[in-house]
């Protein structure tokens, strides 16, 4: 029997799916304001293994990843360079494509955009206002983590300690747990027409949306990094679960971090491994945009795409990649080998 390991049990459990024979796996995608990194590149690469498993074990497979091209970030890189939001993000997501098809990465069904989930957005976020999981203040429109009574769960993180990590109440919110569903447009920003004025999603709402659209209120596989339980995936299960009273999702797996080899590890003055499932370690060295890491192309003109494909895949994909071009030389000197020995037999 097939199992799984899934981060909301901490433990393995027997793979049921919501339907028998078939298969329904959500990866959260990128936020598309800067070019892609090797780092966004772990997540399709590990699901498309498990997708091309899964299809060869007899499932009916459907692969949904989306993209954000609505984001705090991106309105300041497209303000930055001078050009549209739109723009920029039709640019990024073309670069991420590109970079997919070169890996092989070709199973995906399913490429929503946040933009195109508007109304929709509107429509869950109103529905969670009318059942009094969320509420409207000055425009923007808030979740209120208090009502929902397993908030927490994935994350093992308790009320009491998100309310200290938040700092002080802004004035907007019942508290400091609470989250955006709505925000209001600032002059200048990007905007769509709703109940409570102008404005735009929430980050946290649109893969909810986006979710349960393309692949039901409940379906078998949440995917992402594990930089993601907390507090992106929290924050889905609550809005979600709060609206339509059953489990979001059946499994939630998420994939190590990829992290600077010259980064990894060092906490404390010391130089250690993360281990599996370690978030604060991982996060030390995260590659990521905000770090101004190098953009994936630059990494295909030195390597073989099957070489970095190869060596995505060849760390368990719970655990940390340490990344270093020494690294993917070793893996590269690897698959040599077993080409070779292909050749001779």
């Amino acid at each position: 029997m097939l199992r799984v390991y899934s981060t909301l049990t901490k433990s393995k459990e027997p793979f049921q799916t919501v339907r028998p024979g078939k298969v329904g796996i959500y990866l959260c995608g990128p936020t598309v304001y800067k070019p892609s990194h090797v780092g966004h590149m772990m997540g399709p690469v590990i699901f498309d293994a498990v997708k091309r498993y899964l299809s060869y074990s007899g499932f009916e497979v459907t692969w949904v990843v989306n993209v954000t091209d609505i984001d705090d970030k991106l309105i300041a890189e497209s303000a930055r360079r001078g050009m549209s939001m739109a723009a920029l993000a039709e640019e990024m997501t073309a670069d991420y494509l590109r970079n997919l098809e070169a890996l092989g990465v070709d199973t995906i069904d399913h490429f929503p955009k946040a933009t195109q989930y508007v109304p929709d957005i509107i429509e869950f976020t109103a529905d969670l206002v009318r059942k009094g999981f969320a509420y409207a203040s000055e425009g923007d429109v808030y979740f209120e983590v208090s009502k929902f009574s397993d908030y927490g769960k994935l994350s093992r993180r308790t009320l009491e300690s998100m309310q200290l990590e938040g700092g002080t109440t802004a004035e907007r919110k019942r508290s400091a747990a609470d989250f955006a569903l709505w925000k209001s447009a600032k002059p200048g920003e990007p905007s769509w027409p709703s109940p409570w004025g102008p404005g735009r999603p929430g980050w946290h709402i649109e893969c909810s949306v986006m979710s349960c659209r393309l692949l039901g209120e409940t379906f078998d596989i949440h995917g992402g990094g594990l930089d993601l339980v907390f507090p992106h995936h929290e924050n889905e299960i609550a809005q979600s679960e709060s609206r339509h009273a059953k489990p979001m999702a059946r499994y939630w797996l998420h994939n190590g971090l990829m992290q600077d080899s010259s980064e990894v590890g060092k906490v404390g003055g010391r130089h250690t491994r993360p281990a599996e499932g370690d978030l604060a370690a991982q996060e030390v060295g995260k590659i990521s945009k905000s770090r101004g890491d190098n953009p994936f192309r630059e990494l295909l003109e030195l390597f073989q795409p099957e070489t970095i494909r190869f060596f995505l895949l060849a760390t368990h994909y719970r655990r940390p990649i340490d990344f270093s071009e020494e690294r993917i030389r070793e893996v590269e000197t690897g698959l040599s080998t077993f080409y070779r020995f292909f050749k001779r037999y």
